[in-house]
Order: C-alpha cells, then structure tokens, then sequence
C-alpha cells in the first residue's frame, strides 16, 4: 500500500505551525473546555481542525464492545492511534531540529539568524483533557481553565533586513505551488528571487526547514495522517448512539444542577457562556457539577470504550501507512538529535 502522500493543504499548514499544534487542535476541537488559547490552535489561519457536527452522521456498522470499564481519570488513557503519535516530549526536540535547519539555511545566505524564543512545553500527559476536565481537584482549583497556562511564554521575533525576512519567509505563493518534500524542492531547484546570488528556497529557508526534517523524500507520510485519522476516530464516536446516550445523561444532570444550557459536554463552556472567565467562580462552580456528572454517568468510561473501538477500525484500515509513519517518525528523532547535539 502506497504511503499518504501529504496533502498541500495540511503541509502549509504545518509549515507555519508545526508539529506541537495537531495535538493543540485535537484537543480544542474534543476538549471544548481546554481554553488554554495556545497559538497556532484552532483560529490561526489556515487552521482547519475537524469538529464534529450538532448531529453528526453515525457510521453504517458501529463497532462492537466489550464491557466498558468504570473510568474517571484520562490523564493515564492511551488509545490505539497514539501508538503512532509522537509523544510529547519530542516535541521541545523536533521544535530545536527545525530551528538548527533554519538557522543554517540562513547561514548560507550571509544571515545569523537567532530564532525566536519557542513556547515552553507543559508535562501535562497527552489525553489529560481529551474528554474535558473530569478531576475535581483541578476544577475546583482552576474551573475550566488550563492549569499549564502559567508555562507558556510569548515567542520574541527575530530582527531581520528586508532581505533577511524574504529568505527566511520566502516570497507569498499558492499552497498548490509548494514543493511537497525536500527531494522535489532540490529538483526544482529554489524560487525565482535571489540573495547574495542565490536562489532562495520556495517557502524560504522556514519551509526548507521544515521540508528536511518532516518530509525528505516523496514518500514521505503527511505528519497530520494521524492527526487526521484521531480526528475522524473522534467524530464517529460522537455519532454513534451509545455515546449520544451517554452524553444526554450527562446533560439531564447538568440540568438537576442548575445549569439547563449545558447540552454537550464538550462545549459547557460555550453554552454556558464562560469563555471570558474560564477560572472565574462561575466557571468553578460549573467545572466542579460537570466533573461530578461525568462521574455519575460513566462519561469517560463510555467515551473512551467507544473512541477507541472507531480507532481499533482506522488502525486496521491503514495498517501499512501507520506502520511507515511509526518508522519515519523514529527516523526523524534521530536526525533531530543529531541537529542538537
């Protein structure tokens, strides 16, 4: 089976975002109460995640399932997919990789260029807020909002020249005209403008960056194929009836609560208008019945049976593209700790 090749789309989206933001997106698009506001999340351009419908289509065959265990706590859950994923502790790695490839992109053109400063990484554990908050301990102590927030600093920029900033971002082309791998741009030999006599890459020494260390060759997966594939896991689950059960039992708690907008509790901080103070008493106090609920009806449990169950079928599916992806991904931490030794 032929690998996926990556798609124009998801590749110029990842050019300017990077790896850390698929999992960012996943999580703001099935963990509505996770306002954490991290950039590149859902809202920066070109930022497309998946979301499921208000009433979203049920597949043709839902999955069986076995018993389905008692659960409270995601922050230990792992799921067929993340197999796959990278962890989040690669993240700070591959971040330094791409940035010793720009920095020597740059050199080749006369530049010194000093990347800007990366967005610290929380430790906080991959699925800890998948389903939302469900620890009473945290909701009561930050309500919906994110606990990792204090880690987080804001990237300082880089001084360029006009020249500098063309080599690094490269002239504005359409995504259709982006080369796809580091072995076609060399192919095609750079973009029309020169810097010192040289042609500069398309998509600048950023996209040439990211091109060597996330797709080197044309068989290279797109590294958003896992994303993507979470993301369709997480939609059909939301279809199906066991979890839309489950969901309106969470809902008719909600409501003997007090809090009779709360329709689905992946968006209780929408519905119930708590965006602007997430760790607000407000936000509190329904952090703190939300959780209680999920408690009462099992909601983790169900969601995790059944979420998994959609991925154990995707994992099936596309076995051989998933197998390459889990090679590729180990080739490319190890030529990142080469960078950054």
């Amino acid at each position: 089976m032929p690998a996926a090749r990556p798609s124009r789309r998801s590749v110029h989206l990842c050019r300017a975002l990077g790896i850390g933001v698929a999992a960012l997106m996943l999580a703001g698009c099935g963990g509505g109460e996770d306002t954490s506001g991290a950039p590149g999340a859902p809202g920066a351009p070109g930022a497309s995640a998946p979301a499921a419908p208000d009433a979203p289509t049920p597949v043709a065959s839902p999955p069986r399932l076995g018993a389905i265990p008692v659960l409270s706590d995601t922050a230990r859950l792992t799921f067929p997919l993340d197999a796959y994923d990278h962890r989040p502790s690669d993240q700070a790695l591959l971040e330094r990789a791409q940035d010793e490839l720009a920095v020597r992109c740059m050199a080749r053109y006369g530049f010194d260029y000093v990347p800007p400063e990366r967005t610290a990484h929380t430790t906080r554990p991959l699925n800890a807020r998948v389903f939302g908050v469900v620890d009473a301990e945290e909701a009561a102590r930050y309500g919906y909002g994110d606990p990792a927030a204090g880690d987080r600093r804001a990237p300082a920029g880089a001084e360029l020249s006009e020249e500098g900033r063309l080599t690094l971002y490269g002239e504005r082309v359409p995504p259709a005209e982006m080369p796809m791998s580091q072995e076609e741009a060399e192919r095609e030999g750079g973009s029309g403008r020169k810097v010192g006599g040289k042609a500069v890459p398309v998509g600048g020494c950023n996209r040439e960056s990211y091109l060597k260390l996330y797709a080197p060759t044309a068989d290279s997966v797109d590294i958003m194929f896992v994303f993507n594939l979470k993301a369709q896991s997480k939609a059909q689950s939301e279809a199906d009836a066991r979890v839309r059960r489950n969901d309106a039992a969470w809902a008719a708690c909600m409501r003997t609560a007090g809090y009779d907008k709360a329709a689905d509790p992946m968006k209780a901080v929408q519905q119930l208008g708590l965006q602007d103070a997430p760790s607000g008493p407000a936000a509190i106090a329904a952090a703190q019945a939300d959780v209680a609920c999920k408690k009462k009806v099992n909601l983790v449990g169900v969601r995790y049976t059944v979420q998994s169950a959609y991925q154990k079928r995707l994992v099936a599916q596309h076995a051989a593209t998933l197998e390459l992806a889990r090679k590729q991904q180990a080739d490319r931490l190890k030529r990142a700790a080469g960078l950054t030794r």
